[in-house]
């Protein structure tokens, strides 16, 4: 379409002039003043205009009147900041900031994103997706956050706090209805415990049709059919202390919407097909399944004194996963593969925050992580593998004021952890088919590697105030936890790689010009160093540890490694900026640009550097929102607008090999969405009614490609859905 061509030359110099807006904006006084936001990107809470990081902060106004409704929803907001969901794990959130991405499902490979919820870290990318209906506050930090968040958070981090329970009688309701069949009632009971506690029960059923029709079932199967429940206790043991205790129970079935295989043979003629008809269809044979069934135990407790705060925050996730899959977007059966996980992590974090009346204050912290899984697949490539991860930590963080205007930020974290891996592989389509434990029939490989490491990450930034607001220049660095590629199925495969480090500086503002107006930028300079790479050499190649007379090259072709191959230099510009040219109306735009490119790609001895790729690195991301709020038959009607423009990005390929001509295809073509919402309120007696509907991407109708992956042998492409029109009803009291 002529606007997406046209992107460039026309839009993006109108949202450059939208940015540059507040250096204009002239306000009287006692008009308009912009909401202030407090963010706890340094485990305190602070206005976000005084915080030296690169935080985007989006309140729960925001994303009820948006179309922000989940954290897949977050890049269309946050500059730089490109997610998707990974059909091949339910509830699975692949993650990238500022070209620092981790698009797989192991739990024996790190994420390069953290996402926190209620203080509690998700030691893997399972259940990153979720509903954002009880939310109080969320949080992108962008650059790495190892001070104090910690390990594989070289990308930045996802930091969401649910409500507490208010201690008082009400509660919140919702239905929704859409496109694709798609049901969603959502409920919250706020309810008090005596005079000094309270309970909050909140609870989300949701089903919906997948977008994808299937050409060889002549319709479309179930898509999302998904539970959850949240019970919270809250209790003030005095006036200064307090626990929160969150027990949550949750149920997600996802038939995954039908891929399409990419291929030049005939097994691709539904590709070719799908891409003629707006990527509407799929002859998939058989469904990809995945499930993700489980339970989270949160504790909070917290004290509070003149000039301290005391923190303990202890959580625990327990849950089970399946994925089946044997047609790859094929119309028959093809490289079945089953695979049953357990997963279980207990942290425990304590934090003393520091109130001084002072020059100077402090974070100081300890935590602790334990998480173990257990992974069968099959029975084409027969393995199973058992991991566990023991990590510690101890943290601090230092504020001095050097002056009125000047101030000084220290910190540093020293991590220290273990790995151990119990991997068992069997010959391919020889029995053991169904991966029995402890059975030594037809066993190709047994591995046990272990994994120790150590690292300090720390972070410096010098800060100066200004009449409209403050300026700083940070150096930080971070670190993702190396480990081991658990698939391998020789002991060269299975030996572990080690921890890759971003070391990044970092110059930012964050000003005020007038009341009614904002204006942030951030420029950012990193260094990727130790990058963990897959690297895929012949089966025959010494360095695999097959063929063999005693063990013959039955397992495949190939031996797959992951390495610690790469070095990366990248560098970038964020602009956020926030006008109020009325108390009705707000705008927001956002800003993100980046480059990044190897130095260096040591591919089993050659170099690469010069045709790799990083994944998931869009070099431009924008996006404008206008809010208008006006009364309407006794209420009030807020109409939310959103544009959002996402470059190109590569997905996963082996780049030693990878030819453009011949493909598999495995670029996602650059997109725009516009999003349109009009929110109704009104004031009843004993509460809020609210009246919503919504359109999403509704300038194109069709499907388009979310996600692609070269798995080497075949490649697919995942579709994600376009236009899609909805209401809802909802009541608050």
């Amino acid at each position: 379409m002529n606007y997406q061509k046209n992107f460039k030359k026309q839009v993006l110099p109108a949202l450059i002039s939208v940015c540059m807006l507040p250096l204009y904006a002239n306000v009287a006084v006692g008009a308009t003043v912009l909401e202030e936001v407090v963010v706890t990107a340094r485990k305190r809470q602070e206005s976000i205009q005084d915080v030296p990081v690169a935080v985007t902060a989006i309140t729960p106004g925001q994303l009820e009147r948006g179309s922000i409704t989940s954290s897949l929803d977050l890049g269309k907001l946050v500059p730089n900041v490109e997610l998707h969901e990974t059909a091949v794990g339910s509830e699975s959130l692949s993650a990238s900031i500022r070209g620092l991405s981790y698009d797989d499902i192991e739990k024996s490979i790190e994420p390069t994103v953290g996402v926190a919820i209620d203080g509690v870290f998700l030691a893997s990318n399972s259940g990153g997706v979720f509903d954002f209906f009880d939310v109080e506050s969320v949080e992108v930090l962008r650059g790495p956050q190892g001070t104090l968040f910690g390990r594989n958070t070289i990308g930045g981090v996802i930091n969401v706090q649910r409500t507490e329970p208010t201690g008082e009688w009400g509660g919140k309701f919702e239905a929704v209805s859409g496109d694709e069949s798609l049901t969603a009632l959502k409920a919250l009971v706020n309810m008090p415990m005596g005079e000094n506690g309270g309970i909050k029960l909140a609870v989300n059923d949701t089903q919906s049709d997948s977008h994808v029709y299937n050409t060889t079932l002549e319709g479309r199967r179930d898509y999302k059919d998904s539970q959850t429940m949240s019970l919270s206790v809250k209790y003030d043991f005095s006036e200064n202390t307090s626990a929160v205790l969150t027990y949550d129970d949750y149920d997600h079935n996802t038939t995954a919407p039908d891929t399409v295989f990419v291929s030049a043979s005939p097994l691709g003629a539904g590709s070719v097909a799908s891409e003629a008809n707006d990527w509407k269809t799929s002859p998939q044979l058989l469904p990809l399944t995945a499930t993700l069934e489980g339970e989270n135990t949160t504790l909070k407790v917290t004290h509070n004194a003149d000039n301290y705060q005391i923190k303990y925050i202890m959580g625990i996730m327990d849950y089970t996963e399946e994925v089946h899959e044997a047609s790859w977007g094929t119309a028959g059966v093809f490289f079945p593969v089953d695979r049953d996980q357990e997963f279980k992590q207990t942290s425990h974090e304590l934090q003393y925050i520091s109130d001084l009346d002072g020059p100077m204050n402090f974070v100081a912290g300890v935590y602790m992580l334990e998480a173990d899984s257990y992974i069968t697949s099959g029975p084409v490539v027969p393995f199973t593998a058992y991991h566990s991860l023991s990590t510690t930590a101890v943290f601090g963080e230092m504020s001095y004021d050097l002056s009125e205007d000047w101030s000084l930020t220290v910190g540093a974290r020293y991590t220290e952890e273990e790995k151990d891996l119990n991997s068992r592989s069997w010959i391919v389509g020889v029995g053991n088919a169904d991966r029995i434990a402890n059975s030594s029939d037809n066993l190709l490989n047994e591995g046990t590697p272990k994994f120790e490491d150590d690292n300090v990450s720390y972070r410096v930034v010098l800060q100066r105030e200004f009449d409209k607001g403050m300026l700083y220049t940070s150096y930080a660095t971070g670190f993702r936890s190396g480990g081991f590629f658990n698939r391998g199925s020789t002991d060269s495969e299975l030996a572990p790689f080690g921890s890759e480090e971003v070391a990044s500086f970092e110059i930012g503002m964050r000003s005020n010009p007038t009341d009614n107006s904002q204006l942030n930028v951030t420029y950012f300079n990193a260094e990727y160093s130790d990058k963990q790479t897959t690297v895929i050499t012949d089966g025959n190649d010494p360095v695999c540890g097959k063929g063999t007379a005693e063990n013959p090259a039955a397992q495949g072709v190939t031996c797959s490694f992951v390495r610690n191959a790469g070095e990366v230099s990248m560098d970038g510009i964020e602009i956020e900026a926030a006008l109020m040219p009325t108390d009705a109306l707000t705008l927001r735009a956002a800003i993100g640009t980046f480059s990044g490119d190897y130095d260096s790609f040591d591919y089993n001895g050659t170099d690469i550097s010069d045709r790799a790729r990083l994944l998931y690195a869009p070099e431009l991301t924008a996006s404008l929102v206008a809010e208008h709020t006006s009364n309407v038959a006794g209420g009030s009607l807020t109409i939310n607008a959103s544009f959002s423009h996402k470059d190109d990005v590569e997905t996963q390929a082996d780049w030693s090999t990878y030819d453009p001509v011949t493909g598999p295809e495995v670029t996602i073509e650059s997109f725009q969405t516009f999003d349109l919402s009009a929110t109704y309120l009104k004031d009843m007696a004993n509460g809020t009614l609210k009246l919503r509907a919504y359109g999403t991407d509704i300038l194109d109708g069709g499907n388009r490609v979310g996600r692609r992956y070269d798995a080497g042998a075949f490649a697919w492409a995942e579709l994600v859905p376009r236009r899609q029109i909805g209401v809802s009803v909802g009541y608050e009291f």
